[in-house]
């Protein structure tokens, strides 16, 4: 590609990583608004994980097989049906296929953005860029979180749901009007090279080790707010608390971009984790605002590196077929970040930072693992 349809390309990368960041964290600025039984909570915030599970399995496969295209402009698609249904419906029923819809956007855009930058980097620069866009998706989350909370008891949340859908078509015309890499396996995808290399222990630990960090994203983005309400926090406090954790995100995401060109992704990621839980305690000790807010952003900012790091190492060791690596690898993730999801919703908000932990914890013994199943040259090779 020339280096002016380059730029365009990774401009379209930006764009549905930003429309990632949106979809995702819509639900938790909305889901006390709605009006719901813990029940039909419940049932909604793993109806997003699921959602994303379906966009994650089907992505790779197809980018890998038709190229960018017609992934990108099919999720976009898919999105802004989510949203307007999602801003016109007051039945439950409804409100779940919307959910649904606008998961599978996000698992989409999620997985062909980051299999995008992948394929455009090399070395370092691969890992590098990976946090660029990962930060690019934090820029959406926020956005989302702070139109949500600015205009809380001023504006109908559907205004801004129908809006974010006007936009998103907007990017679904841009997808179509430019011209994206072609396809890498235009003969078709050979059946028993995706099997041999999902049987390989580097892609499966570390795609279980993405299913606790899934998780924990998840956890953070769906549930924090209704925690806080129900340890006392008002409505828009609990919002204005949450926002830290995009923010936090944002905040070393950005940092990560100049440090994961020194550093190894087991440093970074280690590292990420120990700030991860010191959030933890910070949230669930906190005995006032301040505290919260700080606890948010440890999460937020500890969170930041895990996707980033494990797609740099994935995206070199499987650049052949890196959608469907990138594919197997997040349907896995959402697999687990959909139970775990699910076991909070069942245990109630009380159990969230305890399974917060022990998934960290989890995510860290599998990581050390995943690294010591790539030779040395290639583990620091970013």
């Amino acid at each position: 590609m020339t280096q002016k349809s380059n730029i365009k390309v990774v401009i379209a990368a930006q764009v549905g990583i930003f429309f990632f960041g949106v979809v995702f964290f819509v639900l938790g600025t909305i889901l006390n608004a709605l009006g719901l039984t813990a029940a039909q909570s419940s049932t909604l915030a793993s109806s997003l994980p699921l959602g994303v599970l379906i966009g994650s399995l089907v992505f790779g496969p197809i980018i890998d097989r038709y190229g960018y295209k017609i992934l990108l402009v099919g999720a976009a698609a898919m999105g802004v049906v989510g949203l307007e249904i999602l801003a016109f419906t007051n039945s439950f029923g409804a409100m779940v296929a919307a959910i649904l819809l606008i998961g599978t956007c996000g698992g989409m855009l999620n997985g062909s953005t980051s299999a995008l930058i992948s394929d455009s980097s090399e070395g370092k620069a691969r890992t590098s860029n990976l946090f660029v866009l990962g930060l690019v998706y934090c820029i959406g989350a926020i956005v989302i979180t702070l139109i949500m909370t600015i205009c809380y008891e001023k504006v109908d949340y559907h205004k801004i749901l129908m809006i974010m859908g006007f936009l998103m078509a907007a990017a679904m015309l841009y997808f179509i009007a430019i011209k994206f890499p072609e396809a890498k396996c235009k003969q078709g995808i050979s059946f028993k090279s995706v099997i041999n290399m999902i049987k390989e222990p580097t892609l499966l630990i570390f795609s279980f080790a993405l299913a606790f960090q899934s998780a924990l994203e998840a956890l953070a983005a769906t549930w924090t707010s209704k925690y806080l309400e129900d340890i006392g926090y008002v409505g828009k406090m609990a919002l204005v608390a949450s926002i830290f954790i995009p923010v936090g995100l944002a905040i070393s995401r950005a940092s990560l971009i100049v440090i994961s060109k020194k550093a190894s992704s087991k440093t970074i990621v280690l590292t990420s984790m120990a700030i991860a839980v010191a959030g933890i305690i910070c949230l669930f000790t906190a005995n006032g605002a301040a505290m919260t807010i700080i606890g948010t952003t440890l999460i937020g900012m500890g969170l930041a590196a895990t996707f980033p790091a494990t797609f740099g190492i994935l995206g070199e060791k499987y650049s052949e077929m890196s959608g469907t690596a990138f594919s197997f690898a997040l349907t896995i993730a959402l697999i687990g970040n959909t139970l775990i999801n699910k076991l909070v919703g069942t245990l109630g908000t009380g159990s969230l930072l305890y399974v917060m932990l022990g998934s960290i914890l989890l995510l860290v013994v599998l990581f050390l693992i995943g690294c010591s199943t790539i030779r040395p040259e290639k583990a620091i090779k970013k």
